[in-house]
């Protein structure tokens, strides 16, 4: 990571330990021109530095390895994750393969953007077709128009309705806490649908337990957890761009104003506006961290007798998934949870098994009693 005094962001480096040009100048970009988050920068990164070190391996220059992509996408396809944590030793979803191809080839734009490598080399990772935006005649005078296919792009399975987190596991997560702090963090994860860059990056002032805040100067009536787009150098990060207020019920009233007293007497956190903080340890007082809270989920779900960890997302998606139950529409679950685009919303709404088996029978109700009349015949011709 390369630290500035106010910003920071993620790069790759050489065996000499000197920056990548090629990579560097891309990261900068997505970092300071685009306005990505940290931790984006972070996950380009370690995409990039996959491709150079097979690169290295195998000897291929950027031009040759363009020319050759496809070689790069079987490797990531067959190759076991060597990275340490819960995805060690398995192999890369098509997902994640396409998400790495696609890292690479928008590293190709920036090179040849900045004269670095030549734009032919763009032809090999992308096919132009020409065609029409929307068929010949619906519009008189329809132009044609070119679009821009990737050439290697591995099949994906149609995304299913995300896992999520029952009644009686979220309750044997709190049953395993031990601080009101850890189950504080269920409740904004599970109750409130936060990510994890969210919640931790929540400060003091953005939590309002009150029916009225009017006195700190939110006309907003109700208990309510205020969402803000902020970066924390230690990788907290609200990514939306846009602010939004995320109701708070009851469990997370009650578990907030119990860790709030339990926080008041931790006097390392009185100098830390940060909501969550370490409560033990040599941090003690300092802001929770994503992988600190991910890796508490992960304890608190092996001290529940959880078969697998539940993670941060598992119980956002849980939000979701019983927003959608409790008739709530596509436009009010993604304003709560944040979506800028509905498409990311509707994985929720997809029919569970029990719906599809529900709207079966509705349609094929009707013949019912043409079927219990062949039965019957048939058990009459028997009968004879």
């Amino acid at each position: 990571m390369v630290r500035g005094d106010a910003s920071a962001y993620w790069t790759v480096y050489d065996g000499a330990y000197e920056p990548v040009a090629v990579a560097d100048c891309y990261l900068r970009r997505l970092r300071f021109g685009s306005g990505k988050a940290l931790g984006t920068t972070r996950m380009y990164a370690g995409n990039l530095a996959l491709f150079f070190e097979f690169c290295l391996a195998t000897d291929r220059s950027l031009r040759r390895a363009a020319i050759e992509f496809d070689r790069f996408g079987h490797y990531l396809a067959v190759t076991p994750i060597e990275r340490r944590g819960r995805s060690q030793g398995q192999l890369r979803s098509p997902e994640r393969v396409n998400h790495i191809l696609g890292s690479v080839r928008e590293l190709y734009r920036e090179a040849v953007a900045r004269g670095l490598l030549d734009g032919e080399v763009l032809s090999a990772l992308f096919s132009v077709k020409r065609d029409f935006t929307l068929p010949v005649g619906v519009v008189e005078g329809q132009q044609m128009t070119l679009h821009e296919r990737p050439r290697h792009r591995l099949r994906e399975a149609k995304r299913g309705r995300p896992q999520t987190v029952s009644l009686e596991q979220f309750a044997a997560l709190m049953g395993a806490c031990r601080t009101w702090r850890d189950r504080s963090i269920l409740a904004v994860l599970g109750r409130a649908g936060l990510r994890r860059g969210e919640a931790v990056t929540l400060r003091m002032q953005d939590v309002h337990l009150a029916d009225s805040s009017r006195e700190v100067g939110c006309s907003e009536p109700g208990p309510h957890v205020h969402v803000r787009r902020r970066e924390d150098l230690d990788g907290g990060a609200a990514k939306s761009l846009d602010p939004r207020i995320v109701p708070a019920d009851d469990l997370v009233v009650f578990c907030l104003d119990q860790y709030l007293l339990e926080r008041a007497v931790v006097s390392e956190a009185a100098g830390c506006d940060r909501l969550l903080v370490n409560l033990a340890s040599a941090y003690r007082g300092r802001g929770m961290t994503p992988d600190r809270l991910g890796a508490l989920l992960s304890s608190l779900s092996r001290r529940a007798g959880l078969e697998e960890a539940v993670t941060p997302h598992r119980l956002r998606h849980s939000f979701a998934s019983e927003l959608e139950a409790s008739g709530a529409g596509l436009v009010l679950i993604q304003e709560l949870l944040g979506h800028r685009q509905i498409t990311s919303t509707q994985v929720y709404v997809q029919p569970g098994t029990q719906a599809l088996r529900a709207a079966v029978e509705r349609a094929y109700g009707r013949t019912r009693a043409i079927a219990g009349a062949v039965r019957e015949q048939q058990a009459g011709d028997g009968g004879r």
